[in-house]
């Protein structure tokens, strides 16, 4: 175990005490050591002072995200929010639109393939002097001038010429007011299936569908059935009744088989099927 040499201790002690009586001792160590606590205070004060700024600082951030959070529970925000979901739900809704705009435009391209088709036979046929195949309608076109009633025969043209020009809603009226004049004339059952066709063209399919089954009802012997029966499966068509569409095309090609408006009604019931 070391030991301590205290003597030299002792002695300064000794030496101190003669030299300063025991109060005026204590009050040198306190002179001296003032100066020492002065010079080391700063530096403590300093970190307190630092405790202090950080924490105003603490709660200088707690203050700011309090108006933050506000600002996030406010109304304004909510029906930015909301404004930005009615956005978004408008344009999923006009993406819809688009979408069945361009499903429509390309059905209408169709019929019109189909219709420029059709028309396009039947002007051969004309050209070529050739008689319609049993069960396909003759030509409106060709007139017959022992018609007894001139005046009768002059308006069908005309309001068939309209048509023919591309003038479906002038033809409508024209084959209207045709109708009304001329009901139970030669062209009477004519002028009902080109009322019926400027509509289906026109894009008035259910009115178009009424006309065609008018036709079939009120003129049984008119060489417009199979024609009015054809169409009246590509108006549901068009009205997506896929069924009854079927429905009359198989009718169609059950009684006129072998002809144009047999071949038209098959291809449509292909489209149906690969659709």
């Amino acid at each position: 175990m070391m030991v301590m040499d205290t003597r030299p201790m002792q002695a300064i002690r000794r030496r101190a005490g003669q030299r300063f009586p025991q109060g005026a001792l204590r009050g040198a160590l306190l002179a001296g050591m003032l100066p020492a606590l002065l010079l080391a205070g700063p530096p403590v004060l300093a970190q307190e002072d630092g405790i202090v700024a950080t924490q105003s600082q603490v709660r200088e951030l707690d203050r700011r995200l309090d108006r933050i959070e506000r600002r996030l529970d406010s109304s304004a925000l909510a029906d930015m929010l909301r404004g930005v979901e009615e956005m978004q739900r408008d344009l999923r809704n006009l993406r819809g639109e688009v979408d069945t705009l361009n499903h429509r435009l390309d059905r209408l391209e169709e019929r019109q393939r189909d219709q420029f088709a059709h028309l396009d036979e039947r002007l051969a046929t004309l050209e070529a002097g050739g008689v319609a195949s049993e069960g396909e309608a003759p030509q409106e076109e060709v007139v017959d001038f022992d018609l007894p009633d001139a005046g009768e025969q002059e308006a069908y043209q005309e309001a068939f010429s309209v048509l023919m020009d591309g003038d479906y809603a002038g033809a409508i009226r024209q084959l209207e007011a045709f109708i009304e004049r001329f009901p139970d004339g030669d062209f009477a059952a004519n002028a009902w299936y080109w009322l019926a066709e400027a509509k289906y063209a026109s894009g008035d399919f259910e009115a178009a569908l009424e006309d065609f089954e008018r036709l079939r009802e009120q003129f049984p012997e008119s060489d417009k059935q199979g024609d009015a029966l054809l169409k009246i499966g590509y108006s549901h068509y068009e009205l997506e009744d896929f069924e009854a569409a079927s429905e009359a095309l198989e009718q169609v090609r059950e009684e006129y088989g072998g002809t144009t408006l047999d071949r038209l009604a098959r291809e449509r019931l292909q489209r149906m099927d690969g659709s």
